[in-house]
């Protein structure tokens, strides 16, 4: 029997439905953020994309109830994509603040 590797994740992930325009190379994407953290989020496209999206990618990530968010691609996923946030702490605070907030009304003891 082995055990299961270690979650290598630093922050919780919360299922989340947020509505995302995705800039990517080629243009831009309609999709939903389906999962979140403080750190990153993992994106459904609603069409599938024709490029191969390189990890380290820089693809700017539009949240409607957050705002614009610059991101660097982490991996591919199967209909999407999962990325890092790229935050600057003294100058994204507001930012990060909304994005708290969404993350909070996803958690377990909010009821969702």
């Amino acid at each position: 029997m082995s055990a299961e590797p270690a979650d290598k994740r630093r922050h919780l992930r919360h299922s989340v439905k947020e509505p995302c325009t995705a800039c990517l190379e080629d243009g831009e994407y309609l999709g939903s953020v389906v999962n979140m953290s403080v750190s990153g989020a993992a994106i459904h496209l609603d069409i599938e994309v024709d490029i191969e999206i390189e990890p380290g990618a820089i693809v700017e990530l539009q949240v409607r109830r957050i705002g614009r968010l610059r991101t660097r691609a982490v991996r591919s996923l199967i209909g999407g994509l999962a990325v890092e946030f790229l935050f600057d702490p003294s100058e994204d605070r507001a930012l990060i603040a909304k994005l708290w907030k969404v993350l909070n009304e996803y958690s377990p003891a909010s009821g969702h």
